[in-house]
């Protein structure tokens, strides 16, 4: 009985090391989108559930005391509809910072494990330091009986549609120097199951269309087109039939340059690129 236990205990430990009981969660990160001065959230799952349903949640952002005291006005993307519902500027507590707690009611939501999902963004003026703008840090930021936070619980919380909390931690992007040759840069920017995703024209001066295969027509799907550094210009998300009937076209502002065009499913992400000549 005695070795029964120590076997057990034993599967149990390494079971646990491969992360079998690692907890069902979301990480935010907030990024800085330099080409359109704006300020975006996005939630990365650790799990891929399609139609999960988010619950009441709340996401802070804390901002330089300088900047202007006023509601923020959000701008929505996935998640349900996000608020600017509490704030307190520059409290005791922390005077070189204003904290504006966003909030949702909830919405049915796709996640893909690892993939980010953007929940919202904000822009500021142009002269407000970025690297100032930061996501709420719970347990670091000052509590709701903190000097000057009137009693308000900024903490983030993501609940599921139990009321279960899956918030788990923020996260920043960790930018690793690589050396790579010419080919193989186009093969880690661009060769996300390319073949699986057709563009065409995959040179143009406005618009496009898709063709996605693999994927069942009635499938939900999120169209994400960035620039080579990542940054989001567009996102369309609908059903692989509906993206496939519609024409795409490319916001005026955007420059000649090569984009990114990537579809996230519940299979996988697909990739491909697209150059935009407006020249």
């Amino acid at each position: 009985m005695k070795t029964i236990k120590v076997v057990v205990l034993m599967i149990s430990i390494i079971m646990i090391g491969k992360g079998v009981y690692a907890r069902k969660g979301i990480e935010l990160t907030i990024k800085y989108n330099a080409d359109f001065n704006k300020y975006e959230v996005f939630a990365r799952a650790n799990f891929t559930q399609k139609n999960f349903i988010l619950g009441p949640s709340q996401i802070t952002i804390s901002l330089p005391a300088s900047v202007a005291d006023e509601k923020l006005r959000i701008f929505n993307s996935d998640g349900g509809t996000w608020e600017d519902n509490t704030y307190v500027f520059a409290p005791k507590a922390n005077t070189a910072a204003d904290y504006h707690a966003i909030s949702t009611l909830g919405a049915k939501t796709n996640f893909v494990d690892g993939i980010e999902t953007l929940l919202f963004y904000f822009t500021l003026p142009n002269a407000v330091n970025s690297s100032a703008v930061k996501l709420f840090e719970n347990g670091r930021d000052p509590s709701s009986a903190a000097p000057g936070m009137k009693g308000g619980d900024f903490s983030n919380s993501i609940s599921d549609g139990y009321a279960q909390e899956v918030y788990l931690r923020n996260y920043k992007e960790v930018k690793k120097k690589v050396v790579r040759s010419e080919k193989d840069k186009e093969r880690v920017l661009f060769g996300l199951e390319e073949r699986n995703l057709v563009l065409y024209p995959n040179t143009t001066k406005d618009d496009f269309k898709i063709a996605l295969n693999g994927v069942e027509d009635s499938e939900e799907v999120t169209m994400i087109i960035a620039n080579e550094m990542g940054r989001e210009i567009m996102k369309v998300n609908g059903t692989k039939a509906d993206l496939m009937e519609r024409t795409f076209r490319i916001p005026s502002i955007v420059t000649s340059q090569k984009l990114v065009v990537r579809i996230s499913t519940l299979k996988g992400v697909f990739g491909n690129k697209l150059v935009l000549d407006r020249e």
